[in-house]
């Protein structure tokens, strides 16, 4: 059963797709934390991975990486008067050891010294305490680790840090800082921290900022059976009046204002002091400034769970009915309040009609975590509601929870969601209009997760099937998303077959849009081809701009202006694409389209590397990295990899290498089926280039061998060959490969006859 937590499936299924993530657990005692992690370190192992845990005491929170004793734990130990070398990592049963511990001379550690000079020993003769395991820094320690995420044996790494409140500076420093890598490789970092610690606020401040930590907080505290005893004690010597009140109180989180409470009560408000007065008495709730509250705000589940459980439902319809009866216009954290209190009472339609309007509330603000959490409530509704209902409704809250799941990382859950949203409406008999309506905001989607083997298997199977089911529009829908996926595959015939099947089927319907979406997948797949075929695009492209120019479809206008964009850079006309670019970012920063808006930051962040105005390109790449991290984008997406090899050029010029290294070897690792040829071709380049300019000429020797590969080599520009066949020579003026290269020429237009110039 998958997790309740959408952060733990986003980091599960990551691993999987190569692209790790860093996991903060933070909670109360027994709210739930080692559970938790527990199920992170099932789901490594069940992917083959390899766990290192790491826990944080008392006893070691005062010595310099101390908490790190868990990553030497895989090295054997040294044969009596033998050190375990600084370079050699130590298999174990076929495994490769995380790392060779650092062999330390008890002589040069002045922690333990006498002020004599003399060693500081116990009473059986040994060397005191040592400051720490032998460990290296978090770089060192990283190389180490990387041979286990390449190769044929290559498998996911987890680090799971328990206690982390505990840990010494240096062990937060060396975890910190391995969790910024862990982006880049199958490497899972989970640190997990006591909320009633005020130690947990220094790990917020060095992490809390960062768009690629995920947070997940636990709020229910461990029950103390005392106090559980002495609250049903108090509770049972309630009149039912108050006892109502306390649950109303208790069922609004342990707060209410006075008014909210009498209205949901249903008394009035002169008449709430009286009724309150027994509970205030005991001390369970308290009135202060027109506010009734619980006192002790952990002890508000314990009452809750000793709450009647006959009563309990209606209890949380009065809060339900209450609290929408004030508010009109209700935000939506109170629409959510609302949504679950009658799920709370009954798992009916009246709950699942709410729970859908909030998803998609949250979806509209990018809120994918609880957009995700809120459909699957939502779904098991569904049981509830009469079976000819339940036809009508289900397929469209499983594409609504599709297009959730994409953006939360979840991509394999979303492929599920996708295939049985389809299979419902083609048991359901649904009409093409509204099957097409429910597909057609999944696009933009579907284009950012981009040619994942998975979806276009899927894609092709669905449309294939909707085509024999005689429903053209959605399949229209489908189909256009494949010429895309081949040109990023470099299928370029492929990609001409796929898009003029699409562009016939959307010949014969009368919807304007859907013609216009068959024009710009012909175009998409000629864009790249030679003088004529890219006159033949422009064509295309003006013809679905004039057919979109009244459907008032925004979301299709965009990818339109996407494509003029493209197809302006080919041209040549880099400043008047860049203009484009920047106005269209406004607007769809404006219209909360990210998946959009991060074709055009990428774009405008590569003009400017290109022209060496790397500090112009740092917002917009600052800004597409926060797009890829908010959309929890995974291997083989076009805009994360893009994203990984413009970031690499910006740390290359700035000269933090090892950053640069980094981005650009993992796209080089990645198996053929998570990358883009022509990325992964310019990663390798400019790879070789950083590693023959700081010296390293046998990995630059390797790097070329490669490049000169037919499959890599025809995914080049011709004008980028010399670079690759000449590294010793090129490699200087480079910048460490994050350099502009000479971009090849644009095709010369083709000759116009007298006829056609005469046309013209």
């Amino acid at each position: 059963m998958p997790s309740s937590e959408p952060a733990v499936r986003r980091a599960l299924e990551g691993l999987g797709e190569r692209s790790g993530r860093t996991v903060v657990v933070l909670g109360p005692p027994g709210s739930g934390k080692s559970a938790l992690l527990e199920e992170l370190a099932a789901g490594v192992e069940a992917a083959g991975g390899r766990t290192v845990r790491l826990k944080g005491s008392y006893r070691d929170r005062a010595v310099p990486f101390g908490a790190l004793q868990g990553l030497d734990r895989a090295v054997p130990a040294p044969e009596e008067g033998e050190l375990p070398a600084d370079d050699e990592p130590s298999p174990e049963d076929g495994t490769l050891a995380p790392m060779a511990p650092v062999a330390i001379d008890p002589e040069s550690i002045s922690a333990t010294r006498r002020r004599d000079g003399r060693i500081r020993t116990t009473i059986f003769g040994g060397p005191a305490r040592l400051p720490g395991p032998p460990v290296r820094d978090a770089d060192e320690f990283w190389l180490q680790l990387l041979p286990e995420f390449a190769g044929d044996d290559a498998h996911p790494v987890a680090v799971l840090a328990d206690d982390a409140v505990l840990f010494d500076a240096e062990s937060r420093e060396f975890l910190v800082a391995l969790s910024q890598r862990a982006r880049y490789r199958a490497l899972l970092v989970a640190i997990v921290l006591e909320s009633t610690s005020s130690a947990a606020g220094v790990w917020e401040e060095v992490l809390l900022g960062r768009t690629d930590v995920d947070w997940v907080r636990l709020t229910s505290p461990m029950q103390d059976p005392r106090e559980v005893h002495r609250l049903r004690e108090l509770m049972d010597g309630l009149p039912a009046p108050a006892v109502r009140a306390l649950a109303y109180v208790t069922l609004l989180g342990g707060e209410a204002n006075a008014v909210i409470l009498a209205r949901i009560a249903r008394i009035h408000l002169r008449q709430l002091p009286e009724t309150l007065r027994p509970a205030v008495e005991l001390g369970l709730l308290r009135v202060r400034e027109a506010k009734v509250f619980v006192p002790d705000r952990s002890s508000v589940p314990i009452l809750e769970g000793l709450l009647p459980e006959a009563e309990r439902p209606r209890w949380h319809l009065d809060v339900a009915e209450g609290l929408q009866a004030l508010s009109s216009e209700p935000p939506l954290s109170r629409r959510i309040e609302v949504a679950r209190h009658y799920l709370a009472s009954a798992p009916d339609a009246a709950a699942m009609s709410r729970l859908l309007e909030t998803a998609e509330i949250s979806l509209g603000l990018l809120e994918f975590d609880e957009a995700t959490r809120l459909l699957a409530e939502a779904i098991r509704c569904l049981g509830a509601i009469p079976p000819s209902e339940r036809a009508a409704v289900e397929p469209e809250m499983r594409l609504l929870n599709a297009r959730a799941l994409y953006g939360s990382g979840c991509a394999a859950e979303a492929e599920t969601q996708l295939r049985e949203g389809v299979d419902g409406a083609l048991r359901a008999a649904t009409s093409q209009t509204d099957l097409a309506s429910w597909l057609e905001p999944l696009l933009p989607t579907l284009q950012a997760v981009g040619p994942r083997r998975q979806l276009m298997t899927l894609v092709v199977e669905l449309a294939d099937r909707l085509h024999d089911a005689g429903l053209l529009e959605p399949e229209v829908l489908l189909e256009t998303l494949l010429p895309g996926f081949d040109v990023e595959r470099n299928l370029a015939e492929r990609s001409r077959t796929d898009a003029l099947r699409a562009a016939q089927n959307a010949h014969r319907m009368r919807e304007r849009h859907l013609q216009a979406l068959g024009l710009l997948a012909m175009g998409v797949s000629r864009l790249a081809g030679s003088a004529e075929e890219m006159q033949q695009a422009e064509r295309f492209l003006r013809a679905a701009r004039f057919l979109l120019r009244d459907t008032r479809r925004w979301e299709l206008d965009y990818l339109a202006a996407e494509f003029e964009c493209r197809l302006l850079e080919t041209r040549g006309s880099v400043d008047q694409s860049l203009a484009v670019r920047q106005q269209n970012v406004v607007a769809l920063e404006r219209a909360r389209l990210p998946s959009l808006e991060l074709y055009h930051v990428l774009a405008i962040a590569q003009v400017y590397l290109d022209r060496d105005a790397t500090s112009r390109a740092d917002a917009p790449l600052d800004r597409a990295i926060r797009l890829v991290d908010h959309l929890h984008l995974l291997p083989p997406s076009p805009g994360l990899l893009r994203t990984w090899l413009l970031d690499g050029r910006r740390h290359a010029i700035a000269g933090t290498l090892d950053a640069a290294r980094d981005r650009w070897s993992a796209i080089v690792d990645l198996p053929a089926t998570l990358t883009l040829p022509r990325i992964r071709a310019e990663a390798m380049l400019r790879l070789a280039l950083l590693e023959q300019a700081t010296g390293r000429r046998e990995v630059a020797e390797r790097l070329a061998a490669q490049l000169g590969r037919d499959d890599v080599a025809s995914v080049l520009p011709e004008a980028w060959k010399p670079w690759s066949s000449d590294l010793g020579g090129r490699a200087g003026a480079s910048r460490h490969g994050g350099g502009p290269l000479p971009a090849a020429p644009p095709p010369a237009p083709p000759k116009l006859g007298r006829r056609e110039r005469r046309r013209r």
